[in-house]
C-alpha cells in the first residue's frame, strides 16, 4: 500500500463533501482557490494534520501549506465537473502563508 499523500487524503474526503462546502460556505458566485486553501486547516483540521504527517520530510510548515495548497488546487480541477465549478482564470490574493500569489479563480455552475 502506498503512504498517503495530500491529493490521496483529499480523494478520501471526497467530491461531495467539497462540493456542499463550496456551496454552503462561498456565498459569491465565484472564488479563487485560496478562499479553500486558507480555510483548509481549520475546517478540515484532521484532514490537513494528516496532509501534514504525509509530506513531513518536505520542508518547513511553510513550504508544505504550498504542497497541499497546491494538490487542493490540482484536486479542484481535475474534479471540477464533479464539484460543479469552472475555471475562469486566474487572480493573485493572499495565501495561506500569507503571501500574495498567482490561483486559480472558479465559477460556480450550480
Amino acid at each position: 500500500m502506498k503512504p498517503p499523500t495530500a491529493y490521496s487524503i483529499l480523494k478520501e474526503l471526497g467530491n461531495d463533501a467539497l462540493h456542499k462546502y463550496i456551496y454552503e460556505n462561498i456565498a459569491e458566485p465565484t472564488f479563487d482557490s485560496h478562499r479553500i486553501t486558507n480555510l483548509f486547516p481549520q475546517d478540515f483540521r484532521d484532514y490537513y494534520e494528516r496532509m501534514l504527517i504525509a509530506h513531513a520530510d518536505e520542508g518547513d510548515i511553510r513550504n508544505r501549506n504550498v504542497i497541499i495548497a497546491n494538490r487542493i488546487g490540482i484536486y479542484l480541477g481535475r474534479n471540477s465537473r464533479d464539484l460543479q465549478i469552472e475555471k475562469i482564470g486566474e487572480v493573485t490574493s493572499t495565501n495561506m502563508n500569507e503571501e500574495e500569489t498567482p490561483t486559480s479563480f472558479w465559477r460556480k455552475l450550480d
